[in-house]
């Protein structure tokens, strides 16, 4: 009985330990699924973490591969550039419609009767190479997107259309055209080919970026956004185009005028014909508020073809190749440089008139001083000696005696009266050594010696516009205020942005900066310059009936010993109340006395004798016309050209 007892309790304590073995055997199984059903989220939760960064940073990208592998495939809508307009309406450069011509293999390889006329066609209009096409779609049977020509013509692509259509359209056969469609893009066009190239610079093929002139300075506002095509599935979990349309860059309407443009080019053209120059550049602008009418150099280039070196016949063929790759581009980057804002050179005397006003306004120089010119100058202090043109001296001369002369023994004297506190103070105020801001890209600040730095030679040759180097457009800018009534305005080639539905969004007033001299000033000055140009003997400016005042320059260029010049000429009207300024420049002339400023004068009354009438300007005194007034013009004399500038001082 014990012994079964005992058989007993040990049968009803393994009983009551298989019966709790599955409660045991339970609770370990959920933790174990538990811990797993945790693994298996956390590593779901990261998937997705990165999925969404994944998609925020490369879904663009991500739905560009996809929509290439569909029959919509173009992902990007192309922008149109904004306009460039003259300040009449006229368009200088727009854009032209040209097309991609895009394959689609799936499509073509699909039906014999498909693929056979469509390569056909594609031969027949485009001169293709049939047996090239046929290895493409072998090579490519199921890719639904192959770019096999780009930028086609409106006329290529209408000649295969209608070979599609005359197919298509025959009921009566079996055969179709199908698997081929067309991009659209835009190029851009500059209507006028050369025309004003400086100023408008050109447009990268895609017409995303600008390089030089308002192409590139107003990039921002000429550039559009391009428009996007996505593919998306619907409520019916079909594939659907969705667009958002490109948006059309700024029209920008510049201060040019085509006409006095035209006119310019025409006559910069013909003198280098004739004559010639390393650079010749011209700009013409409107005094009172620092508009920039018309602006060329020679030489220039075609803007819808600007790497083509041989447009203005400055070189040749065969100088373009004997060209290394290198020097091809350095080449091209002075062809594509504006001169007149880029460039710095040696003004010489056209910086004359801007000393005396300097001296004028600050009551060191009255405009009845008196100079004697004994033909040069010794420089106080032992700075040597620096000879005036004319050897045995003009004598005796006032203030605007000075001027009309162009004495440089003269302006020393008033360079060395005025002092080089006052002389250093108005070179800046007149903006030599910083840039005008006028709105192109890449202008120069030119170079000129601190107070501190400048010695009595440089004071001496200062003066008279040597030894420090100023741009075309400081010169042009420092004259507008001198002979407007002191106003310094902001050059500028750009007069408002028209959005491309043509409302108007932004203006460019005039923006005066400071005030250089006073009205007395800038009247006697005017007078001055007047004398000057009615003064003129030989190759004279003088038109008939109309106030013509001006400057003359002629600046030895860097080294003296090449006896290389740089000519130029200031010119505006009337002289009493100035509506139009002109500046003339002449690089290195192809003469003998690259020094002979009549060059300049000559080209400037061409300009002047075909403007004037363009421009409606009334005659403000007696035409004179007489039998003397008439006569043919002669070269200057040696005395004359040289505009009594020399530069060299002998210790």
């Amino acid at each position: 009985m014990t012994r079964q007892k005992g058989s007993m309790y040990s049968n009803m304590k393994a009983s009551r330990k298989n019966k709790n073995a599955p409660k045991i055997f339970q609770t370990y199984m959920k933790q174990k699924l538990a811990l797993t059903f945790f693994l298996v989220a956390l590593v779901l939760f990261g998937l997705a973490v990165v999925v969404g960064v994944i998609g925020a940073r490369d879904g663009e990208d991500y739905g560009r591969t996809v929509l290439a592998q569909q029959t919509y495939s173009s992902d990007t809508v192309p922008f149109k550039r904004g306009e460039i307009l003259d300040r009449n309406g006229t368009v200088l450069a727009t854009n032209e419609a040209v097309y991609n011509l895009i394959l689609d293999p799936s499509v073509i390889n699909s039906d014999e009767n498909i693929k056979n006329p469509t390569l056909d066609a594609l031969v027949e209009c485009f001169g293709y190479d049939r047996t090239e096409l046929e290895t493409l779609l072998q090579e490519n049977p199921n890719s639904q997107y192959i770019r096999y020509e780009k930028r086609m013509s409106e006329e290529e692509r209408d000649k295969f259309l209608a070979v599609e259509a005359e197919i298509n359209d025959n009921m009566k056969i079996k055969d179709k055209i199908d698997g081929v469609w067309f991009e659209t893009e835009y190029k851009r066009v500059y209507p006028y080919s050369t025309l004003a190239c400086d100023m408008i610079g050109f447009a990268s093929e895609d017409g995303t970026t600008g390089s030089y002139g308002i192409e590139q300075y107003y990039n921002d506002q000429l550039a559009g956004t391009p428009g996007r095509k996505y593919g998306s599935i619907n409520e019916d979990s079909n594939s659907e185009l969705v667009s958002r349309d490109a948006i059309d860059g700024n029209t920008v309407v510049s201060t040019i005028d085509v006409n006095l443009q035209t006119i310019v080019e025409d006559n910069v053209k013909q003198f280098n014909e004739e004559i010639g120059s390393k650079n010749t550049a011209v700009i013409v602008m409107d005094p009172n508020n620092g508009e920039v009418l018309a602006m060329a150099s020679y030489p220039y280039y075609d803007l819808n073809d600007p790497s083509d070196l041989t447009v203005s016949g400055y070189y040749t063929q065969e100088q373009i190749d004997a060209l290394s790759e290198e020097e091809r581009l350095d080449t091209l980057n002075e062809v594509w440089k504006n001169f007149i804002t880029q460039t710095t050179y040696e003004p010489g005397s056209t910086a004359k008139p801007l000393t005396i006003a300097a001296g004028l306004e600050e009551g060191k120089l009255s405009t009845t001083d008196t100079f004697l010119c004994d033909g040069g100058w010794e420089i106080p202090g032992g700075g040597g000696y620096i000879g005036c043109i004319r050897l045995s001296g003009h004598g005796m001369l006032d203030v605007k005696g000075a001027i009309v002369e162009s004495c440089n023994d003269a302006l020393m004297q008033i360079g060395w009266q005025i002092g080089t506190e006052v002389f250093c103070k108005y070179q800046s105020i007149f903006g030599f050594g910083e840039q005008t801001g006028i709105d192109l890209p890449g202008e120069e600040y030119g170079i000129l010696k601190s107070e501190e730095e400048m010695s009595e030679v440089d004071l001496a040759t200062n003066s008279f516009g040597q030894n420090f180097n100023a741009t075309v457009i400081q010169i042009a800018a420092a004259y507008c205020s001198v002979i407007n009534g002191g106003s310094y305005y902001t050059p500028h080639v750009v007069k408002e942005i028209r959005s491309s539905e043509g409302d108007v969004m932004e203006t460019m007033d005039k923006t005066l900066v400071r005030e250089t001299v006073s009205e007395s000033t800038s009247e006697f000055l005017r007078e001055a310059m007047l004398a000057m140009v009615d003064s003129q003997t030989s190759w004279s400016t003088a038109i008939p009936g109309y106030e013509i005042a001006g400057k003359t320059g002629t600046a030895e260029k860097q080294p003296r010993s090449e006896n290389k010049y740089v000519v130029s000429f200031c010119s505006f009207v009337p002289a009493s109340d100035p509506e139009y300024f002109m500046m003339v420049v002449i690089d290195e002339p192809d003469v003998e006395d690259q020094s002979t400023g009549g060059y300049t004068t000559l080209l400037t009354h061409d300009l002047w004798t075909d403007m004037i009438p363009y421009l409606n300007l009334f005659p403000t005194r007696d035409t004179g016309e007489t039998e003397e007034t008439q006569a043919v013009q002669q070269e200057p004399e040696e005395e004359a050209a040289q505009d009594g500038e020399q530069p060299q001082a002998e210790e």
